[in-house]
């Protein structure tokens, strides 16, 4: 039997053999144990043996020991029986042995460590488990483990003739959302956008919605103590992932250093100053399941200043006129996306990343959902106007020739006004001979030729020089350190 240890913060679990027989036979043979299950005859070594050889051996059961992990002290077991391999289903069993062992969570562990592993390792979809209505801390350990109830089995008959209600109970496959947040000065309001996620998923769960979650947290080299509130979200929740550049390299760069940690089948965008709505995440998500890749928050009334607005406003026109996106749909920081176009959007390498133009010719089923934009609590927003013309630089210099193809029609234009300008000047000149040639209207043309075309070079020279800069190998991103990356 291949040795698999399976290690969380209180058990370990390792596979059941042979010699584990007498601790099984104990156990089972322990009243309180004996009354949780609808065979109550007296187990025997030679029974369990049978059940190895036959069930465990041969593929149909799956079954380990659980240990405590101080000591690694067997308490009690968990198993995997009736496996359907077409289906991909199997029934999920545990029960805790050792009488000291119960209300230490042990059970609730398992069962979040052990069904992991029957999704991600055996490869099944769906667990199922009956469990009588009167074991109340049974039942509350399943649902804290994202069991689900089905059904109520009336009067089940156990093997002593007893007649007992069961739950039938499922749990599917979770669907794990990555929440990747770039942080700058967020130091006060970042600890709300986590909490608001945490209450989110689990709403979501106790609708019955198999979600799961991980949240990226980016620190955008912020001068404040961003990266020490992010430390420790990550020492008390595994499910907390902390990456940290090296400098500022702005909002997109920064998304795409979170794209490059997730694990998530969804990936989730927004804001790290609590204006994003965490708590409508599910609109995203029920957006997503109704076929969308990429589902776009669309705000009635946004609550940003002024300059925000209108920056926003350019940024909409500017994407419609130079990517091509849709006049009706509306684009925003807060969107969930199908793994599989982050996955495409981080085969993009150059130094100018800017998410919209990836998301834009990586699919065409984009949609949006209303949500409610929140006013800012805290301090101010880090966007600049440097900041706003460098972003929408990135826009139509990286993913769109337009704007040279607007220079070639420009100065085709100019030169047809200069053209007809040359003809009008000499039939003026042909009808009165005594008309003076003005200084004036020269010295208007030249400088506006020569506006135009130092506009015109100076946007060439900016391609040009973007050019260089990647053939240079500029990085879109230096991470400095991680906190619980696993790999």
């Amino acid at each position: 039997m291949q040795e698999i240890r399976i290690t969380g913060e209180k058990v370990v679990l390792r596979p059941m053999g042979y010699e584990d027989t007498d601790l099984i036979v104990k156990w089972r043979n322990n009243e309180r144990v004996r009354g949780n299950f609808i065979y109550r005859e007296t187990f025997t070594a030679k029974g369990h043996e049978n059940w190895i050889k036959t069930m465990v051996a041969t593929g149909r059961v799956v079954q380990f020991i659980m240990c405590e992990k101080k000591d690694m002290r067997p308490v009690g077991s968990v198993y995997f029986r009736d496996i359907d391999r077409i289906k991909k289903e199997a029934e999920y069993g545990i029960f805790l042995g050792e009488d000291d062992a119960a209300g230490k969570g042990y059970g609730t562990e398992t069962a979040r460590l052990a069904c992991d592993y029957a999704f991600e390792k055996m490869g099944l979809k769906k667990l199922v488990l009956r469990v009588f209505t009167d074991n109340e801390a049974a039942v509350k350990s399943y649902r804290n483990a994202g069991f689900a109830e089905e059904s109520v089995l009336k009067d089940v008959v156990c093997s002593d003739g007893e007649k007992k209600d069961m739950l039938f109970m499922s749990k599917g496959k979770e669907t794990l959302v990555s929440f990747v947040i770039p942080c700058y000065r967020s130091e006060l309001t970042l600890p709300k956008v986590v909490k608001e996620i945490r209450e989110s998923v689990q709403n979501l769960r106790q609708q019955g919605k198999n979600y799961d979650y991980e949240i990226i947290l980016v620190n955008d080299c912020s001068p404040d103590d961003t990266f020490s509130v992010i430390k420790d979200f990550c020492m008390e929740d595994r499910k907390i992932k902390g990456v940290n550049l090296s400098k500022n390299f702005g909002q997109h760069a920064a998304l795409m250093a979170g794209f490059h940690q997730v694990k998530g089948d969804i990936v989730i965008c927004l804001d790290d100053d609590g204006q994003t709505p965490a708590d409508e995440a599910g609109k995203l998500l029920e957006g997503i399941e109704k076929g969308s890749d990429v589902v776009y928050a669309k705000y009635e009334h946004k609550k940003h200043s002024v300059f925000r607005n209108f920056g926003s406003k350019v940024n909409e026109e500017m994407a419609r006129i130079m990517l091509g996106k849709p006049k009706n749909l509306y684009v925003s920081s807060y969107f969930a996306a199908k793994r599989f176009v982050v996955e495409e959007m981080k085969k993009y390498t150059n130094a100018y990343p800017y998410v919209i133009g990836l998301v834009l010719r990586t699919t065409k089923r984009i949609s949006n959902v209303t949500v409610c934009h929140r006013e800012r609590e805290i301090g101010t927003s880090g966007y600049t106007f440097g900041k706003l013309i460098g972003l929408w630089f990135n826009g139509f210099t990286a993913f769109s020739v337009k704007p040279l193809r607007l220079a070639t029609l420009v100065g085709c234009a100019c030169s047809a006004m200069g053209f007809i300008y040359g003809i009008y000047t000499v039939i003026k000149k042909l009808v009165n001979p005594n008309v003076p040639m003005g200084f004036s209207s020269l010295m208007a043309a030249i400088v506006f030729l020569g506006g135009m075309t130092m506009v015109m070079l100076g946007l060439v020279g900016e391609y040009i020089g973007r050019m260089y800069i990647s053939m240079n190998n500029a990085p879109q991103f230096v991470i400095r350190e991680t906190i619980n990356d696993e790999e």
